[in-house]
């Protein structure tokens, strides 16, 4: 019997297109997801502002900021299926009107989402990390703790002292760079510790995930619930508590001690599983569930 392949369209906005967001969740994710769908559908990475019909479209972050309901309505009309890509921000108004399925990007917000939109379906999709990780070389520094900071330098719990103990290594998410890249092989622990702010809602672990796809450990605080669900309790470099600078230097001597140990192996052994579970086939596989 003859079967009809599906369409699905992973949709960017255009005003978004380069950021980070966008190619990821977007251009990468739809790559990730087109492999994992195989045969079964044809997947394609396109403008908000391109005629879709009777297909499945995956609106990313930036899609959905750029969205009017009266897009909507219209992509609605053609005969498509909304899903709708929120990753760290809150669903947008036009949700309960539009939106067929809500993706969730981590496991705090697949939780909570289930919660607050009890109408409509919800899917995890948890974030992928840059396919061109893989590409990079597997050693990693063997002769001491060498830790860096991958990240928006806003975001992190930095002081001159940290910073003899911190390399801090710029991304810019609002623009595509990879200079970052070639920084990872540097590295061994991967600093993480966040200023808390209030427009932080649920962020995937993605650093942790970095992390684990480098081989490396991670230092963060306990009070990351994503980072927890993902590493355990028992993970050995998880700090408690709104650490201070002064308890952050701590921990970072007592990791630079530790580094070789015991405690130090039985880390990455947490972090081989985490990469692990975020491979591009098992990211691929939730993809390929949700665009059902």
């Amino acid at each position: 019997m003859f079967r009809r392949t599906r369409t699905v369209h992973f949709v960017y906005a255009e005003r978004f297109q380069h950021s980070g967001s966008t190619v990821m969740r977007g251009r990468q994710l739809s790559g990730i997801a087109g492999e994992a769908l195989g045969d079964s559908a044809t997947v394609s990475y396109t403008s908000l502002d391109a005629p879709m019909r009777n297909a499945t479209l995956f609106l990313t972050k930036g899609a959905l900021m750029a969205a009017t309901p009266e897009r909507l309505q219209e992509l609605k009309s053609a005969g498509n299926r909304l899903l709708f890509d929120v990753v760290d921000e809150v669903p947008p108004p036009t949700t309960r009107g539009y939106a067929d399925l809500i993706v969730a990007a981590s496991i705090t917000a697949f939780i909570d989402l289930q919660r607050d939109y009890p109408t409509i379906e919800v899917a995890l999709v948890n974030h992928h990390v840059d396919p061109r990780l893989a590409k990079l070389p597997t050693g990693r520094p063997d002769d001491r703790m060498r830790a860096g900071y991958f990240g928006e330098l806003v975001n992190a719990v930095l002081t001159p002292e940290i910073e003899q103990l911190v390399t801090p290594v710029l991304v810019d998410t609002s623009s595509q760079s990879d200079s970052w890249l070639s920084r990872l092989p540097e590295f061994n622990l991967h600093y993480a510790v966040r200023l808390t702010r209030g427009a932080d809602h649920h962020k995937p672990f993605l650093k942790g995930f970095t992390a684990a796809h480098c081989s490396s450990n991670i230092l963060i605080q306990r009070s990351q619930a994503e980072a927890v669900l993902w590493l355990g309790e028992d993970y050995p470099y998880l700090l408690d508590g709104e650490p201070t600078p002064a308890d952050i230097l701590t921990a970072l001597e007592h990791v630079r001690d530790d580094f070789g140990s015991a405690e130090w192996m039985r880390g990455l052994d947490a972090m081989r599983d985490i990469r692990e579970r975020t491979s591009a086939a098992r990211i691929g596989a939730e993809a390929a569930r949700a665009l059902r």
